[in-house]
C-alpha cells in the first residue's frame, strides 16, 4: 500500500442493505475467453468514507474480486490490524441500466495466522504485519489467494522485518498454505531485495485457476531504479506460478512509465508502479500503472496496458536486471484515466464483473481510501468492447 494521505478515521454509520436477489447459477468454472479493444466509462459510485460494518472500519480496499456462480464481490482491506482486525469483505454490487445502483457490504471476514488466530493488534507484535493489497477467489477449489506485503523498517537504530507473502486461505479466512518466495524476493537489511511497501500490488489467476501471476509494484534493488520524472526505464517483475506444484516457473520484465508530473519535493511518496493485475486470457494481462507526486496530493494518475506474454522472455535466472538487462514485455496503453476529466483517486483495484445487458462484459474497479478523511471511497463501472 502506498499512503498518499495520512492515515484519518471518521466512523460514519450507515445502513447495511441485505440482498434477497436470487443468484444466476453458472455450470461451468473456467471464466470466458476474453479479447479487449477497448473499454467504455459507464459510470462512478462513491460509498461514505470508512463506514462501519459489524464493528470494523470499512476502509483501506486495495483488492476486489468477483464470485460468479454467488454474485458476490470478495474485496480485501489493507488495514495492518491496527483500525479492526485484518480482513476482507463480501459484497453485492447491483447493476441497473449500465449503472452501479447500490454497494451492499454483506460480511465480513477475519484473517487468521497459521496459528488460528487472528492478527494481534499493530504494533504489539512486530514480527507480524499484515498489509493485504490483493485478493483472488478460486471456485475451482473454493479458496482464497491475497497478498501481503509485509514489513521493512529501519527507524532510530531499531529494524522491522516481515516478510513478505501469498497465502491461500478458506472462505472463512482458514489459513492453508503459502507460495514460497523465490530466491530475491525477500526483505534484506541491505540494498538487496524487494523495497518497502512496493511488492506483490496485483495477482491474478489464468487457465483455468491452475496459473497465477504476481506483480511488483517496483523494481528490486538490484533490478535498478524507480521510476522518477522524466525517467521511464524502471523494471519491475511479474511472477508466474504454476498453482498445483506452488513453484515459480517463470519472471518477466515490465518497465515502468516515468513519473508524469514533477514532484514539488523529494520522498518515498513519489512513485510509479502496478498497482494491480487482471489476466484477460491465457496470455493476456491487463496492467494498472499507478502514479503519485508531492505537490498534486489530490490527482492520481492512473493507465491501464495491455500486455501479451507470448513470445516473452523468462527473466527467472537473471539475478540482477541492472548487471544484465533483460529484454522487457511489449506493452499497449489501453486507457488513460486522466481522459474522463474528472477527480481520480487511489485505484487499487479490479476485477471483471457480471455482463451486461448487451453481452459485454463489465469492469469495476475500486479505491484505497486510506482511512483518510479527505479522500473519496470511488468505485467505477465500465464497459469491455472486445
Amino acid at each position: 500500500m502506498k499512503s498518499i494521505q495520512p492515515y484519518l478515521v471518521i466512523c460514519v454509520f450507515f445502513a447495511i442493505i441485505f440482498s434477497s436477489c436470487s443468484v444466476t447459477k453458472y455450470a461451468k468454472v473456467a471464466p470466458d475467453e476474453t479479447s479487449i479493444s477497448a473499454i467504455k466509462f459507464l459510470d462512478e459510485y462513491v460509498m461514505p468514507l470508512n463506514p462501519v460494518f459489524e464493528n470494523t472500519v470499512v476502509g483501506g480496499l486495495s483488492g476486489i474480486d468477483y464470485d460468479v456462480k454467488q454474485n458476490q464481490y470478495y474485496i480485501i482491506s489493507d488495514d495492518p490490524s491496527q483500525f479492526s482486525p485484518a480482513r476482507i469483505y463480501t459484497a453485492k454490487i447491483d447493476l441497473k441500466e449500465n449503472k452501479i445502483d447500490t454497494i451492499r457490504i454483506t460480511g465480513v471476514t477475519f484473517l487468521l495466522q497459521e496459528n488460528g488466530k487472528q492478527y494481534p493488534k499493530y504494533g504489539t507484535d512486530k514480527s507480524v504485519k499484515p498489509d493485504g493489497e490483493s485478493v483472488r477467489f478460486n471456485p475451482v477449489t473454493n479458496q482464497m489467494i491475497w497478498s501481503s506485503e509485509g514489513e521493512r523498517l529501519f527507524k532510530n537504530g531499531d529494524s522491522t522485518i516481515v516478510q513478505p507473502s501469498l497465502t491461500f486461505i478458506s472462505t472463512t479466512g482458514k489459513f492453508l498454505d503459502t507460495l514460497p518466495l523465490p530466491k530475491g524476493f525477500h526483505f534484506t537489511k541491505t540494498a538487496s531485495g524487494p523495497r518497502k511497501n512496493a511488492l506483490f500490488e496485483g495477482l491474478t489467476y489464468a487457465d483455468n485457476y491452475k496459473t497465477l501471476y504476481a506483480s511488483l509494484e517496483e523494481p528490486l534493488y538490484q533490478d535498478g531504479k524507480q521510476a522518477a520524472f522524466e525517467y521511464d526505464k524502471a523494471l519491475t517483475r511479474i511472477l508466474k506460478f504454476d498453482v498445483p506444484s506452488k513453484k515459480n516457473v517463470a519472471q518477466y520484465a515490465y518497465k515502468l512509465g516515468a513519473l508524469p508530473v514533477k514532484p514539488t519535493v523529494d520522498n518515498d511518496w513519489n512513485v510509479n508502479g502496478i498497482s494491480e493485475i487482471l489476466a484477460v486470457n491465457n496470455h493476456t494481462l491487463l496492467v494498472m500503472e499507478r502514479a503519485w507526486a508531492k505537490g498534486h496530493d489530490d490527482h492520481t494518475f492512473l493507465k491501464l496496458y495491455l500486455v501479451d506474454l507470448n513470445g516473452a522472455e523468462n527473466e527467472i535466472n537473471n539475478a540482477s536486471f541492472t548487471k544484465n538487462p533483460p529484454e522487457p514485455l511489449s506493452k499497449k496503453l489501453l486507457f488513460d484515466f486522466d481522459s474522463l476529466n474528472r477527480h481520480i483517486d487511489n485505484f487499487e483495484g479490479v476485477t471483471f464483473g457480471p455482463k451486461l445487458a448487451n453481452g459485454h462484459r463489465s469492469l469495476i474497479f475500486c479505491v484505497d481510501n486510506n482511512f483518510s478523511k479527505s479522500q473519496v471511497q470511488q468505485f467505477f463501472l465500465f464497459e469491455i468492447i472486445p
